[in-house]
């Protein structure tokens, strides 16, 4: 039977019991990724394969022909030598257009991502790469990490040589602008952290207070380093996690605006409709019945 969705490897390193990427995966199977969309396709009758909520880090690395993949409602093209780092709460999708599609997939906890200053700049939203020189050394850490896996169910091990993955994609990730570390982008980094952990408080001077620094500084660092106003980073999170909900669970709109702190559902409607143009219901219409065609 062929491959219709690209063949994918996929390297596993936590507790391989719990692990998962969906609601109902089981990971000993290492095709996994492939079966269940099409598991899925046939039983939900649907062109594409539904949006899922990521639980745990999710490290594409595309190494033959092309393919796309949707992080949080924005589709990457992966070509081979293209790296993607997907984050826990995030929500993808995995796409029917692709051509001769080949990747290597590593799943894993945050416990694996080594703690230095070089990862807290592509932290957050979804960082995609090109590797460049560096992306058959990749391949050769992922190829050497599996069989290892493998043979010997050593998970320590596994776990450093993610870190060793991950130095190599961060080369080429971190600072794409070339503006290294500076106060302003650690300062912004801090709010978007706090933001992040923290999305029902939207008060600026709360998430100000909460990194120990003014509103006044807070504002110069995003305007700096976003060219946003912090409560345009506040909203736009908000906005984020409003679609991810809508997309993925099956609760209703009074629900995901009371677990969003809105007190009323028409106030989380007037919210969304005000800063996306549509209402949370149409929005969840178009995202679920969206179709990922094969190319012609």
């Amino acid at each position: 039977m062929g491959c219709s969705l690209g063949c994918v490897k996929l390297v596993v390193v936590d507790d391989i019991v719990e692990l998962n990427l969906s609601q109902a995966v089981n990971v000993t199977n290492t095709t996994f990724i492939r079966e269940s969309i099409q598991k899925r396709v046939e039983a939900d009758g649907l062109d594409g394969p539904p949006v899922e909520l990521v639980r745990f880090h999710v490290f594409i690395h595309c190494t033959r022909g092309y393919g796309q993949h949707m992080v949080d409602f924005e589709d990457h093209e992966l070509n081979p030598g293209t790296a993607v780092w997907i984050r826990p709460g995030q929500v993808q999708r995995w796409s029917n257009i692709h051509d001769d599609f080949d990747a290597d997939v590593a799943v894993f906890a945050s416990s694996s991502i080594p703690d230095l200053p070089l990862f807290k700049h592509i932290q957050g939203a979804t960082v995609i790469a090109q590797l460049g020189d560096d992306a058959d050394r990749l391949k050769q850490q992922m190829e050497w990490m599996a069989a290892d896996l493998e043979a010997n169910k050593d998970l320590a091990t596994a776990a450093a040589v993610v870190g060793v993955i991950l130095r190599l994609f961060a080369r080429h990730a971190a600072s794409p602008n070339g503006s290294g570390d500076t106060p302003g982008r650690r300062l912004t980094a801090s709010f978007v952290e706090s933001v992040d952990r923290n999305i029902e408080q939207r008060s600026v001077a709360w998430h100000a207070r909460q990194i120990g620094a003014s509103t006044r500084s807070v504002a110069r660092a995003t305007a700096e380093t976003l060219e946003q106003r912090p409560k345009q980073v506040i909203d736009t999170r908000v906005i984020l996690e409003a679609r991810r909900r809508l997309a993925w669970s099956d609760a209703d709109i009074a629900t995901i605006a009371r677990a969003l702190h809105f007190s009323e559902a028409s106030n989380f409607t007037k919210f969304f409709r005000t800063r996306t143009g549509t209402s949370p219901s149409a929005f969840r219409d178009a995202v679920t019945d969206l179709e990922c065609h094969e190319p012609a």
